[in-house]
């Protein structure tokens, strides 16, 4: 009789077991099933060869970060210089207010790359290729007809850019800079003798890599690399935004003086 009712629970159990599996055996076949007749990935177009242009936007999304792989040793000029650029840190301030940019004017290279979470966009000619920025409506033209950076050319904010391909990249070489404008938002300074090597590699069809490299023998004791990310935004287009004064002393308001009316 034992026997008996010890048979009777294992069949019952049995037919438990199956009646649980066979439904989960069935999801796992289906599963499998789907992602064998699943649509592969599209891939994505080839990189073009000798072209850059479109609207390029942060990597990450929000503001592109330039990265510094390691700051030498700054020269008694440009030690100073640096000091006094981030004197409001050092007193508390959030932020930077002394920085050129926030005032309204250029913000310079490579710092206009990181001004604000604001696009740029390349248009290529056959002779130039221009650079617009989104923040403040700056601009570059880059030169392409093989002329060499002029000795005897007026200083700029942007610097003077002549550009040539190396393989599929991108190399432009940038002088004749004023010392009015800063290195990045974090106020490394540079003196009129700043020269920088830019060079811009499309590492695939949506993404664009773009190193600096800084050469200025009146601040620094060596030099050194700057590098940002960009991403293709086939969609975007370039929005109009200036920089007004009066903008800017709103904002100084709403920092450092909430109440004030």
């Amino acid at each position: 009789m034992r026997n008996m009712r010890n048979m009777r629970n294992d069949l019952t159990g049995a037919l438990v077991v199956v009646l649980i599996a066979a439904p989960l055996a069935a999801l796992v076949f289906a599963s499998l099933l789907l992602a064998q007749t699943a649509a592969p990935a599209k891939p994505q177009p080839p990189v073009p060869q000798h072209d850059l242009s479109g609207v390029w936007a942060a990597a990450g999304g929000g503001q592109a970060q330039l990265r510094i792989d390691k700051i030498p040793p700054m020269l008694p000029w440009g030690q100073a210089k640096y000091d006094e650029n981030i004197g409001e840190l050092k007193k508390g301030n959030p932020i930077v207010t002394k920085d050129p940019a926030f005032n309204c004017l250029p913000a310079g290279v490579p710092h206009t790359f990181q001004n604000g979470a604001f696009p740029f966009e390349i248009v290529q000619t056959p002779q130039r290729i221009f650079l617009f920025f989104e923040s403040a409506h700056n601009w570059r033209e880059i030169w392409m007809d093989g002329r060499q950076i002029p000795k005897d050319a007026d200083p700029t904010w942007m610097g003077y850019s002549t550009g040539h391909w190396g393989g599929n990249d991108l190399v432009v070489e940038v002088g004749n800079f004023n010392d009015r404008t800063w290195l990045d938002p974090g106020g490394h300074p540079h003196s009129d003798a700043l020269h920088i090597t830019e060079r811009y590699h499309r590492s695939a069809y949506d993404a664009l890599q773009i190193e600096f490299n800084i050469n200025d023998a009146k601040a620094y004791t060596a030099p050194f690399t700057m590098k940002v990310e960009f991403r293709l935004r086939p969609k975007w287009e370039i929005a109009e935004s200036y920089c007004l004064p009066e903008d800017q002393e709103n904002f100084d308001k709403t920092i450092f003086q909430p109440n004030a009316k």
